[in-house]
């Protein structure tokens, strides 16, 4: 890439075409040796060059994935530069992806690129296109980037443009994040209420959640995101009291202009709704990192407190935990008060007192101080000098609730503070000798009182043997295999496997190797899972159960689902997801690191063989997408679904309220309410 991005860039009148050079499609045929075969029209002549140009730009040394970055490159450098350089390369390499899209891979060659610019200038000379400015309409989102490189330097901030990648100098980025944390110091705690004030405009009181990722723009005009959860996160580190300070709203836009800039040339953000439609292998790990990246910096993890309520209601309420001599009442009484207490706007200050009068005397004194202590920072603890974002690992405001300041405590936010409760708890309960497997099972069981609560009937925890034919078939050495839950219609059967697992710190931070293991130990393993049971159920029409009960296929259709604990975020997209799997589905993992790609490729490779059978070959790969019927959905959502549902038949309709649709803003409950508003229009 290198070398084609040397001989585009030296000289930029190389790459100058005259579109007015030819008067007619007969002189183009005659000058470039073209013998007319039928009668002499403009569309045969057209037809050859378009065929010159990719016969002469194909070539196995630069790849569609280094061609696209030889584009944003070129497009960068062109707008940053005031429209100044670059100028007719970039007219040049937009009109090429005009005429023929995209090849499978190109020529690294000069002569063949200024062959292809003299194919290009004749096919353009001879058709009706209108020239202007129509190259420059795919770059809108690197003229906004752009702008933000022109913000950045303007401000003595220096970068530089590689293959297509802004690099902020190590300097000046060190300059630029002091600036950002001179303010934050000066501001202090103002900083969080600042912040709760601005996404507060973003709150939808019907879904109880800030709407943090807006939906792709169809307008002409590009504008950049703010990253609350970056601002979010340096606020919580800045919480100390400040002297009497003027307009520390002021310092806080300053905060907010240079954050957003900083993070647009990062090129996080989702500008095109079908952007996430055409990924490939060699794309789609990069697009997972990147959606996980822009949930970090721009979106804040969050909980409707009703769903915290209920998991951890359903969790630690229950006869399980009872082994462990544990009463954790009153931890889910101060989760029930604060939220009720508790604005979506403001922190909450309270004191032990007013928990003690409002539950009537209920506890101990001493057992109420010492649960808040327990589930409290110290004003110093809370992300700890978090400044530079990829430093993921300062971030702790998520492992307790509650500030404790002087003899005053503060429940930052309901929505975005409550996992606290649940990390809190689970801290409890495995110092007092709880492991993985008893979690869970209080898991699991959780989910089945939310079932019944809803009125869905449903199986669970069936266990069946895996006949040695279909071990071979599915090229698996299981003997047995579990059923988390199944659901029943009369049309459908709803298979749905629960996975503990969630994003790790390094996947947070942008290691992308960690990203895929985190996503294959969730989703991708409880997929696997869910495949295993539905070939069972079509190979033999029904699946004989340990405890001597059946399911009977019936010709109904099958629904997998893979269910996480927590949210994944925007990677639970229902389109996205379907992308990572068309894109891994005849791929393997291969980083280098033998002993974590093996943990990722044993569930692809699982997934693969099932696709490979002709029970699936014959039912999912004849056309359309073959994992329609697989979904991606966390416990919150599922209380979602099931807060409109009340009997099975419900159930399936709010399960698949979201499939066949989106508006690419990536936030599963902003889609979700979108689309049952419609239903009630």
């Amino acid at each position: 890439m290198e070398s084609v991005l040397e001989f585009l860039e030296s000289n930029d009148s190389t790459w100058s075409m005259d579109f007015d050079r030819y008067n007619n499609y007969i002189d183009v045929a005659e000058v470039f040796g073209y013998e007319f075969r039928s009668h002499k029209t403009t569309s045969e002549v057209q037809n050859y060059l378009l065929e010159k140009i990719k016969e002469t730009l194909y070539g196995d040394e630069l790849s569609q994935v280094d061609f696209e970055k030889v584009q944003d490159h070129l497009a960068i450098r062109y707008f940053s530069s005031g429209e100044l350089e670059c100028k007719n390369v970039i007219k040049f390499i937009g009109f090429i992806r005009f005429v023929i899209n995209r090849l499978e891979s190109y020529s690294a060659t000069q002569e063949s690129w200024c062959l292809a610019r003299d194919y290009l200038e004749a096919y353009l000379s001879i058709s009706n296109h209108i020239i202007d400015d129509y190259h420059l309409d795919c770059y809108k989102e690197k003229k906004l980037i752009s702008k933000s490189i022109i913000f950045l330097n303007k401000n003595g901030y220096n970068t530089k443009i590689e293959a297509g990648k802004i690099i902020v100098s190590d300097e000046s980025e060190k300059r630029l994040l002091s600036a950002i944390s001179y303010r934050f110091k000066r501001i202090g705690y103002h900083a969080i209420c600042l912040t709760l004030e601005c996404i507060s405009q973003h709150y939808n009181y019907d879904s109880k959640r800030y709407f943090l990722r807006p939906e792709p723009s169809h307008v002409q005009e590009y504008s950049a995101d703010i990253p609350w959860g970056y601002l979010f996160n340096v606020s919580l580190a800045n919480l100390h009291n400040v002297k009497k300070i003027k307009r520390p709203d002021k310092l806080f836009l300053e905060c907010i202009e240079l954050s957003k800039h900083y993070f647009c040339i990062k090129n996080l953000q989702t500008f095109n709704k079908f952007s996430d439609v055409n990924h490939r292998h060699d794309t789609i790990l990069p697009a997972i990192q990147k959606h996980i990246l822009y949930d970090q910096y721009f979106s804040i993890d969050q909980i409707k407190s009703e769903h915290i309520i209920d998991m951890i209601e359903g969790m630690f309420t229950s006869s399980l935990i009872g082994s462990l001599s544990l009463n954790l009442k009153v931890y889910i009484d101060i989760l029930q008060w604060v939220s009720y207490k508790a604005k979506h706007n403001e922190p909450l200050v309270f004191s032990v007192d007013d928990f003690f009068h409002a539950l009537n005397y209920k506890y101990l004194m001493k057992d109420i101080e010492d649960a808040f202590l327990f589930m409290s920072f110290q004003i110093n603890e809370i992300n700890a000098s978090y400044l530079k974002p990829d430093d993921i690992s300062k971030r702790n405001y998520f492992e307790k609730p509650f500030l404790k300041v002087d003899s005053k405590y503060v429940y930052v936010n309901p929505i975005i503070c409550n996992y606290g409760f649940y990390n809190c708890l689970l801290e409890l309960c495995k110092r007092n000798g709880a492991d993985g497997n008893l979690i869970g099972k209080i898991a699991e069981e959780m989910v089945e009182k939310l079932f019944e609560r809803s009125g869905v009937k449903f199986h669970s925890n069936k266990e069946y043997k895996v006949p040695k034919i279909v071990s071979k078939e599915l090229c698996i050495q299981s003997q047995k295999r579990e059923c988390d839950f199944i659901i029943e219609t009369d049309d459908a059967i709803i298979i749905i496997e629960l996975k503990r697992k969630t994003l790790t710190s390094d996947a947070r931070a942008g290691d992308t190797l960690k990203s895929i293991i985190d996503l294959s130990q969730s989703f991708l393993h409880a997929l696997a899972q869910t495949g295993c049971h539905e070939y069972m159920l079509r190979r033999n029409g029904k699946i004989e159960f340990d405890d001597g009960s059946i399911i009977e296929l019936l010709g109904r259709k099958v629904e997998r689902v893979a269910l996480s604990l927590f949210g994944f975020f925007g990677i639970q997209d229902g389109a996205f997801i379907h992308q990572i799997l068309n894109s891994l589905i005849n791929a393997k993992i291969d980083s280098g690191n033998v002993e974590e790609d093996k943990k990722i490729n044993k569930h692809l490779t699982e997934l693969h063989n099932q696709y490979r059978t002709d029970i699936f070959a014959n039912l999912y790969c004849g056309g359309g997408s073959p994992f329609f019927n697989c979904r991606f959905f966390s416990v919150p959502q599922l209380i979602e679904m099931l807060s409109n549902t009340t009997n099975n038949d419900q159930f399936e309709l709010e399960l698949n309220r979201t499939r066949h649709l989106t508006t690419g803003c990536k936030d599963w409950f902003k889609e979700y309410q979108y689309f049952r508003k419609l239903k009630n229009q």
